[in-house]
């Protein structure tokens, strides 16, 4: 391995002879004394890094100037474990954008200094998954920093973790989550109930709503197979979950400019019967 660029004494980068792909790669004074072009010590390699998407990659390149390498590694950690336990992919802006706000949250929280997640609780119910990801990742900090992170930062990195496997900007997730939990809200009054999270049921309607709040960010509609012969029959047999899902539609066009077609009337109301019939049992 032949160094291509020195970033500082830890971080060099190489391109690999084999896919003409440039690498970052880290290690404890792996760069010290040494010149582009000559070779690593490669016993000093801690960490290998290829981020296949070119922006990115210089970002992350300039975000190695800015901040310790110790923070880079931790977030590289929490991305590896992240993908193992949500057996998901991530976009490469996830190192970046995950890396660099993990630097500002470390530094709040050594100083004291908090910022309140107001999406908090919608997190803990929609992102169960992530979130726990989240709380692993605040103790993990805080084991190797000795710096103690909120339970709000467990959400924010929740969030980053949603971004990179949708590939969505911030904005967009949290505007997801918003009008998934406005959706919840408008069932559980509708019906007076209160939801029982442990039940599949309710995480079949959940992920279905996660799609659903997908799809009207993106202003993309729903096209299954053919489903509008069964709209009468769901009128007749589901009058309520019917009703209910109209009240959806009213709440998600009046807001979101987002025009709900006969399919996705039909599969919600569907979603709200098993939902509701379980919460009744």
């Amino acid at each position: 391995m032949r160094i291509h660029k020195i970033l500082n004494n830890n971080v060099v980068t190489i391109v690999d002879e084999a896919t003409s792909m440039e690498k970052v790669i880290m290690g404890r004074g792996i760069a010290f004394k040494k010149k582009v072009g000559e070779t690593i010590d490669e016993s000093k390699i801690e960490k290998v890094f290829l981020i296949e998407n070119r922006k990115e990659n210089i970002k992350f390149q300039q975000l190695i100037h800015e901040i310790p390498l110790e923070y880079i590694t931790i977030s590289e950690e929490i991305i590896s474990y992240a993908k193992q336990q949500l057996k998901a992919s991530f976009d490469d802006h996830i190192y970046v954008a995950l890396t660099d706000h993990l630097a500002f949250a470390i530094k709040r929280a050594s100083l004291g200094l908090e910022i309140k997640n107001h999406l908090l609780w919608e997190i803990q119910r929609i992102y169960k998954e992530e979130y726990k990801v989240g709380l692993w990742a605040i103790d993990f900090i805080g084991e190797k920093l000795g710096v103690k992170m909120p339970e709000d930062e467990g959400g924010f990195i929740a969030l980053h973790l949603v971004n990179a496997s949708l590939g969505k900007e911030m904005g967009d997730t949290m505007n997801m989550t918003a009008i998934v939990q406005d959706i919840l809200n408008i069932i559980k009054y509708y019906f007076i109930i209160e939801f029982d999270e442990k039940d599949i049921s309710y995480d079949r309607l959940v992920t279905h709503l996660k799609f659903f709040a997908q799809r009207i960010i993106s202003k993309k509609k729903f096209t299954p197979s053919e489903t509008t012969p069964l709209l009468e029959l769901i009128k007749k047999n589901y009058g309520k979950q019917y009703d209910c899902a109209l009240k959806i539609k009213s709440y998600i066009e009046k807001n979101y400019d987002y025009e709900i077609s006969e399919e996705e009337i039909v599969y919600l109301s569907l979603h709200l019967y098993r939902v509701v019939s379980r919460q009744n049992e």
